[in-house]
Order: C-alpha cells, then structure tokens, then sequence
C-alpha cells in the first residue's frame, strides 16, 4: 500500500491501520501476530514492559528524546498531528485532513475538534504552533531542530487550521511531523516533571533509568485504542536480565531480544517473538577523503570482498536481511528491486583493486560492541573473508565508551549502525547528502545532491520512486558506506499480549505497544 503523502487524508484510523497492518509480512518464529490480531479487544490489565535503553538522565521533553523507551512513553502521553502506520505511511492523527500545494511548500492541516488535553484544555491551532515553534527556535536544543530547518513558518489560520510553509517544498513533511519528538502540547506548557499531553496514558510515576507507571486516559479520544488500565516500564539494560524477566513473568513484553539468547524464548510456549526487518541497517564505513578511499575502485574492492550472507547468518544468527551498499531496505515502498544484489566475489574485489593500481592493500578498520551488539565478531569475520581478495584488515578493537564520539567520523574506516528513517529522502538527507552534518563517509555526489533536491519537491509519488531508486543505485555504485545489513528487531511478549504486528517505523509495534496492544484473557 503506497500512499502519496502530498495527499489529503480524511480516513478512518481503524481502516488506514488495519490497510497497513495488511501490508506487510509476519517474520520470523510460529506464534505471531495473526492469530491475535484477529481477537476482539477488550479493555483491562496493567501492561508490564522490560526496555533496554533506560538513562538517569532520560527526560520526559520530548526535545531531548534519543531512545526507544522515550519514544514509547511520548506517545503514551502526547500525539502527533500525523502518526505512520507500520508499513511507514502517514495517517491522520491531531490532524484529520492534510494537503499540499505551492509545489510542495504550503501544507495545510485541518484539525480535529474533539481533542482534550489532560489538564482538560481543547486543543487549538495555537497549541500546535507553540508545540513546533519551541523545537524551531536560534538556542534551541531539539534533537528534531535539524528535521525543522527547512520550515520557514508555522501558523494559525483560526482554531483548527494549522499553515506549514516550507522555503524550498519538502513532500515528506506529513512524514516529518509523525516523528516521535513532535507531539503536541498545550501552548505555554514547559513544567517536564509532568507531561500535559492529549495521549491515551496519564504519568503516575517517573524515576529516570529506573520505572515508569501511568494510568489510562479516560477522556482519551480514540475509541478504539489504549484498552490496558495502565502501563508500567521497568528499565533493565541487560539483554539477558531483560529475556530472563520475560520468560520468568516479570514483564509482559521486553524489547531488543538478542539472537543469541532467542532460545530462551523459544522454549517457553507462552512466549513469542515478533520480528521486524528494515528500521535498523549496520555497515563499514569508508571515509572518502582519506586515501585509499578517495579511490572508487578501492571501494568497490572492500564491497564485493566480505560475504554478507555469512555476516548475517553468524553475526546476527540468520535474523536479518543482507545489505546492498544503500540504506533502503527490501521492504521499504520505494525499494529499488532492479539494482542487482552485490554478492560476496573475491576475484572481483582484486580486479577493482588492480584498477586502482593496487595487488593487495593493508587496511585498519575500527569496531566496538557499542557500534551494534556483533559488530566486533563482525568485523572478526570480514577479516577472514577479505584476505581472498589480497585485503589484509587489522581490526582494531576500540573502546566501547565514548566509540560514538572518538571514533565515529574520526577514523578513516569504522563500523557503524543507524536507525532507518521514515522515507527515502529523510534518510538521505540525514546521512548521504554532500552538505549533511553526519554524512559519515563524507562521499559527495553531484547527481545524487540534483535528485534529492528533485525528489524532495516531486508530489508525484511514481516520479519521486524512481528519482529514490537512482539515488539508492548511486549510492551502491560509488558510495563509501558498505552497508551488509539490516538486522532483525527481535520483541519478545506474553502470548496474552495481543494484537502486536511487526512494525516498519520501530521496534514495539512502532513505539505504540501501550496504545494499540491489549491482553488476550
């Protein structure tokens, strides 16, 4: 189900989810979410979640939001004007229609008029602007500061209308507004040892790092959502202590189930897994300036010289897909199915590298655990398999604290993970364009910067799919980022807990476990 976002959407939310839900394939272990997503639900129950990620230091500003667990109880407390549904496509949330025009620089967003917040305030357009115009400001400290910047004005247009002008045109703001640190406040609000929000949970209780407890809204205005009486988040950083309160009935549901412990799952018969493939990718990182990397055919060697199938099947014990040198995945609406999968090809590798002017080449490639969980026995395995190609690679193991600030874009080669955003052009933007903060590989590409540039203002979502799949083919073709990889989000869960799905925006059926989720008995 492609949906172009310059659109407008009058839709009711049971048929947009239930489309997107129906849109995507049930991965992984036997005992996932058909079954129960055809139950009826039913309200009641205390919903116990075991997440990864708890910070002393997390707060509830959504300003500040780095982590699942944020994200998780943000729309437990706030809403979106847009939400994604878990195939990534925008559906109507705080704002019930939306349309573009003036090639894509004027969005209009009609409001809905039955919205309260927790302190019991209706919500306005005023509210909607304060809420984006705090990110958007000269000292702001936003994480979504940078989504932003592209947004010249944000105004009223009396109650229920809200103005987004954009200064160059941008198809993927509904897409933008969805994400998880723009819900909307009451205008004025910035008491954050609290939370007034209009979503579907009131904060009871919040220890950073530690707990957080909240009970159901009941003037919530979504009928057909948030049925648990209340949720409660126990923060438990360790993989195993996490699958361990799982199995033992601590926890409904905990997050981020690592492979190497999915036995422990798999032999409760209570418990099951959902696994969802494309919201996260991991890759070797080359920095283009620096020689040897300055030098296409170099890159292209190190690319065809490691054995992706192998890198899954060991690093990520076969849960995960294999990576094609762009950051697309298979499951993604605007996946270039054309672009011949890279394959593991050592006679390939020395070719480019006698291109180059080369019969071997010496490289140091720099990993950490904390890069992703794997990523040192995965740079391990490349070892191995490089030395076909006449690449000797010295893995120098780093420092898991502070990897993301002392060695990442510090190196010239390093292992590296994201997050995939929402579109094409979000991830692109983010991370591939020439001028962009953490274009890690530092690759600039004249042609790719004209089609991002296109892409961004192209309503016309069949012309804008085939300006993404020439990106993602440039990328594959002369990159510096080698990316082998999407490994699978593993969630593990009661079977009481119903309804879940896997999820293409993130982990937790979309960071929306506590609003879509009910329990079974």
């Amino acid at each position: 189900m492609n949906r172009d976002p310059s659109k407008s959407w009058n839709l009711s939310r049971r048929a947009l989810l239930g489309g997107g839900a129906a849109a995507i394939a049930s991965i992984g272990l036997p005992g996932l979410a058909g079954r129960a997503a055809a139950a009826t639900p039913k309200r009641g129950g205390i919903l116990r979640v075991g997440y990864s990620q708890g910070g002393t230091s997390d707060s509830l500003d959504p300003m500040s939001y780095f982590s699942d667990p944020q994200y998780a109880y943000g729309w437990m407390f706030g809403n979106n004007l847009v939400e994604l549904a878990p195939d990534k496509s925008p559906m109507p949330e705080l704002a019930e229609s939306w349309e573009g025009s003036n090639g894509a620089k004027t969005w209009t967003f009609v409001l809905r008029k039955d919205v309260e917040f927790t302190n019991g305030k209706k919500l306005t357009a005023a509210d909607v602007v304060y809420s984006l115009k705090r990110h958007m400001t000269d000292d702001s400290k936003s994480a979504a500061k940078g989504l932003l910047e592209g947004i010249s004005d944000v105004r009223a247009d009396g109650d229920h209308v809200v103005v987004v002008e954009h200064a160059t045109g941008d198809a993927d703001v509904p897409v933008i507004l969805a994400d998880f640190h723009l819900q909307i406040i009451p205008e004025g609000f910035n008491d954050w040892t609290t939370f007034i929000g209009s979503g579907p949970y009131i904060l009871e209780r919040f220890q950073p790092g530690v707990t957080l407890s909240a009970r159901r809204n009941p003037n919530y205005w979504k009928p057909d959502r948030a049925w648990f009486d209340g949720i409660e988040f126990t923060f438990i950083n360790d993989a195993t202590a996490r699958a361990n309160a799982l199995t033992t009935g601590a926890v409904d549901a905990a997050d981020r189930i690592e492979p190497k412990i999915v036995n422990l799952i798999q032999r409760q018969p209570n418990l099951k897994l959902v696994e969802t493939i494309g919201s996260t990718y991991v890759a070797s990182c080359m920095d283009v300036r620096e020689g040897p990397f300055d030098d296409n055919d170099v890159r292209q060697a190190v690319k065809y010289a490691i054995d992706r199938e192998a890198l899954v099947a060991s690093a990520f014990s076969g849960f995960g897909e294999v990576g094609n040198d762009h950051p697309i995945a298979s499951n993604d609406p605007f996946f270039n199915k054309d672009l011949a999968q890279r394959q593991y090809d050592p006679e390939k590798a020395k070719w480019h590298l006698k291109q180059a002017g080369l019969s071997s080449l010496d490289l140091e490639l720099s990993a950490a655990n904390s890069a992703f969980a794997g990523a040192v026995d995965s740079a391990v395995l490349m070892r191995e398999q490089a030395r076909a190609a006449g690449i000797n690679l010295n893995v120098k193991r780093e420092p898991d604290d502070g990897y993301w600030s002392n060695v990442w874009m510090k190196r010239p080669y390093f292992m590296t993970y994201w997050g995939v955003r929402p579109t094409p052009g979000m991830m692109f933007s983010l991370a591939f364009q020439c001028d962009a903060p953490w274009n890690e590989s530092r690759w600039c590409g004249e042609r790719f910067n004209q089609l991002l540039k296109a892409a961004q203002t192209e309503l016309d979502a069949e012309k804008r799919r085939g300006m993404y799949q020439e990106m993602q083919a440039l990328s594959h073709d002369e990159g510096g980022n080698c990316i082998f990889a999407f490994p699978a989000a593993l969630d593990g869960y009661s079977d009481r807990v119903a309804g879940v799905e896997p999820d293409l925006v993130r982990t937790m059926f979309g960071s929306r476990l506590a609003e879509r989720a009910w329990f079974a008995d």
